[in-house]
């Protein structure tokens, strides 16, 4: 009689919830030290990741730096290479990374100024009728150079002012551009002075409070001598020695609330006036409503009306400074310092 045949065992499915060794009950009956184990790596290539991020995303930051915006005048950018070219240039014209003038607490915010006239400019130039024409900017360029615009070498020396400013060709002309129309807004607003304007005359005692001021008035008061008094309070080293003494100044010299309030005074009248350096004691003494101006006191007024207008240009325009080094992006500025400053 033949034997029965055994019959094979079927397989459990690895999906068998009893079936022995699955990565289930592999992971589930580990010790906690593993857990702490495979926890813990899971930190360290987070850790990494984070890291490594940070390390590329400053490394990108680092290559598209310089030319990433420096300032922005509405639609107008100016990269940071530019700016720290130029910034080198600014350096140089005031003598050097030495000078006072020229450290980058006011360096930086001057030349902030200087590019943003300079786009006012462009951008305002048909208000005044006025344009730059090749040949000006030729004749610019010239000047700076030291030569003609005729000269033969021109085309060479210019070459080589573009090199060792930093400068292409096109932002060098674009300065002296600028330059021009700043040239000819200065000499339209000149031409409109008048030859005779309201001007006055006074004495001025200048001191740092207004307790000093008011002991001052006082004194004047009860008629002590102002000379004497200016010769020895007065902090302004340019009238104290002339027993207070300012000459005559036509009207739109002085910053316009002060010079209403010098204005108003009437002839031996003092006063105790405000300013930003300290307080003044004012005595008016003459005044005439049609005095003659001096050339050089239509070059001031003309330089007045000229920032005038400049100033409420820009108060129409968007303007980003990303070079402010009170509020401006840190390592931008790190960054064009580095290049202009170094030797």
């Amino acid at each position: 009689m033949p034997k029965r045949r055994r019959q094979a065992k079927i397989p459990t499915p690895d999906w068998d919830p009893h079936h022995r060794g699955t990565l289930g009950t592999q992971l589930f009956g580990r010790s906690p030290k593993f857990y702490g184990t495979v926890f813990i790596s899971l930190l360290v290539l987070v850790a990494l990741g984070i890291v490594g991020y940070a390390f590329l995303n400053d490394y990108i930051e680092d290559r598209n730096r310089p030319s990433s915006t420096a300032l922005q005048v509405e639609d107008t950018r100016f990269k940071l290479d530019y700016f720290s070219d130029r910034l080198k240039i600014y350096i140089d014209q005031f003598g050097g990374p030495g000078s006072d003038t020229a450290q980058p607490e006011t360096a930086l915010p001057a030349l902030s100024g200087v590019l943003i006239t300079e786009e006012t400019l462009r951008r305002f130039a048909d208000e005044l009728e006025i344009e730059a024409t090749e040949d000006n900017i030729r004749e610019g360029i010239a000047s700076r150079l030291g030569i003609s615009a005729s000269d033969g070498s021109f085309d060479l020396l210019f070459q080589q002012e573009l090199e060792r400013t930093g400068l292409s060709e096109e932002d060098y002309r674009g300065m002296v551009e600028a330059t021009v129309l700043e040239a000819k807004a200065r000499e339209k607003f000149l031409a409109e002075i008048p030859s005779t304007a309201e001007s006055v005359r006074y004495r001025q005692i200048l001191v740092g409070t207004d307790a000093e001021a008011q002991d001052i008035k006082k004194q004047l008061d009860e008629g002590a001598d102002f000379a004497a008094l200016a010769a020895d309070k007065s902090l302004d080293n340019s009238t104290n020695a002339k027993g207070g003494q300012v000459d005559w100044l036509p009207r739109g010299v002085m910053e316009a609330s002060t010079e209403e309030l010098i204005f108003a005074l009437e002839v031996g009248q003092a006063s105790i006036i405000p300013l930003p350096q300290g307080v003044v004691i004012v005595e008016m003494e003459e005044k005439d409503d049609a005095r003659e101006v001096s050339e050089n006191q239509k070059s001031r007024l003309g330089d007045r009306k000229f920032t005038t207008w400049v100033d409420e240009k820009r108060r129409s325009l968007n303007i980003v400074n990303n070079m402010d080094p009170t509020g401006g992006d840190a390592k931008k500025i790190e960054w064009a310092i580095k290049r202009a400053y170094r030797s």
